[in-house]
């Protein structure tokens, strides 16, 4: 809109400007014949036997603010208005020669009078240039109304035309929020405008490729849930039937076995439920890494690794959500089980206003280059996803994943908020939505 805008107001002032100049000029030109028309009249009514003893009369010129004078030979004012000696144009004339001029914001044109071929006297008319430009000040104000109509009308045309592009802009603007959104149902609106149009066409394409690509995981999230769900209850069903056999195994790993299909398939409908996560709650960590002992004891016991776990009992509460926390735990352990090396220790302690939940094994060695976190990443051919899934998890919960050292050591720190006070008295306490600073 400002550049019609300001495209019309260039054009009017192309357009007016001209215009404008040419009125003047055209009243400047009328105004000095005028003139001349009234010296000629004085000079034709003159006798040009005059005498400053018995000076004849000049007649009244066409316009009360002209000036019209009649000077003798030497110069001399005799009759009229007008300066008492004769000035340049008049001299000129005595001369024997019409002469017009601009002199003291004056127009000015000069008829000599002559007797028997001899030039006896000039006849002076004058007009203030100020009287042109006020007689043309009516003109030019009807021709500033005139382009301010012009300007409306533009501005008018302006609008309509951007209300007729903005229009389908907003239109196309909320169909990309809503496809973001994931209502890949969002269609845009026919404009007329054609390259409107054919954006609106190709964000439907892509709506549509977009809406069968999310609609082709479900089906295979759902099918994938299908399919793990029903071996992990048959195995199940076989462990909980040896161990109730009479004379069966009474090993004490059958529980945790059990165990840990009761896990696994609780994390299996975390990942692949579709439901919204469940806000943050107060958690006592000391709590949680103890069962976190429980859970992984035997498995690093049976690789002959010892892990030990290091939970003071004056550790403040945080408030995350428990199960997404045991799945990050996990991950940490399982990769320094795999890719570590001796002793694995877990240990809390508070830190610059958070809670760091260090996991360092023994083993070291990681580059500073290697993006260990870059999903994919993976010196062991494995499907580089744990670390990595890892850091994502642990930035759901509002704290950070880092790794705070790689040599001679290997250890893991996640960062969580503390509980605030409010929390600790009662007060609700929001689920966590905002990351820690790396460098906390």
């Amino acid at each position: 809109m400002r550049v019609a805008v300001l495209s019309t107001a260039i054009a009017l002032l192309l357009f007016l400007i001209p215009l404008a100049l040419a009125v003047f000029d055209l009243s400047v030109a009328d105004a000095r014949s005028r003139l001349a028309q009234d010296a000629l009249n004085a000079v034709a009514q003159i006798d040009p036997q005059f005498s400053t003893t018995d000076p004849p009369e000049v007649p009244a010129p066409s316009n009360p603010a002209t000036q019209l004078a009649l000077y003798d030979r030497g110069g001399t004012r005799v009759v009229g208005t007008g300066p008492a000696r004769a000035d340049l144009p008049v001299r000129q004339a005595l001369a024997g020669t019409s002469t017009q001029g601009t002199s003291g914001g004056l127009l000015i044109e000069v008829i000599p009078v002559s007797q028997a071929e001899q030039t006896v006297g000039a006849v002076r008319a004058a007009l203030p240039l100020s009287s042109v430009i006020l007689a043309d000040v009516g003109v030019w104000l009807i021709m500033l109304a005139a382009a301010s109509f012009c300007m409306l009308v533009g501005i008018l045309i302006a609008r309509a035309s951007v209300r007729a592009v903005v229009a389908p802009v907003d239109d196309l603007i909320s169909t990309v929020r809503a496809l973001g959104n994931g209502e890949f149902t969002a269609r845009t609106t026919p404009s007329g405008v054609a390259e409107i149009d054919a954006a609106g066409v190709a964000l439907a394409d892509t709506a549509n490729r977009l809406g069968a690509l999310v609609e082709h995981e479900r089906h295979l999230s759902q099918d994938a849930s299908h399919q793990l769900r029903t071996p992990l209850a048959g195995l199940r069903a076989l462990l909980e039937q040896a161990q109730s056999q009479p004379g069966g195994p009474h090993d004490p790993l059958f529980p945790q076995a059990l165990e840990r299909v009761d896990t696994l398939s609780r994390t299996i409908d975390d990942f692949l439920s579709t439901e919204h996560r469940a806000p943050g709650r107060s958690i006592d960590v000391g709590t949680e890494l103890r069962e976190l002992s429980r859970r992984w004891h035997g498995v690093f016991a049976e690789a002959g690794r010892p892990l030990r776990i290091d939970a003071p009992l004056h550790v403040e509460p945080v408030v995350t959500v428990a199960r997404t926390l045991h799945q990050v735990l996990d991950a940490l352990l399982e990769n320094a089980l795999v890719h570590g090396a001796g002793m694995v220790e877990v240990r809390a302690r508070e830190t610059h206003g958070a809670l760091a939940i260090d996991v360092e094994d023994q083993g070291g060695g990681i580059r500073l280059e290697d993006d260990i976190f870059q999903r994919g990443y993976s010196t062991a051919r494995r499907s580089g996803v744990g670390l990595a899934l890892a850091r994502q998890l642990a930035d759901e919960l509002g704290g950070t994943l880092l790794l705070s050292a790689r040599e001679p050591t290997t250890r893991f720190t996640i960062l969580l908020r503390r509980e605030s006070s409010g929390s600790r008295t009662g007060t609700p306490v929001p689920p966590p939505n905002s990351r820690l600073p790396e460098g906390a």
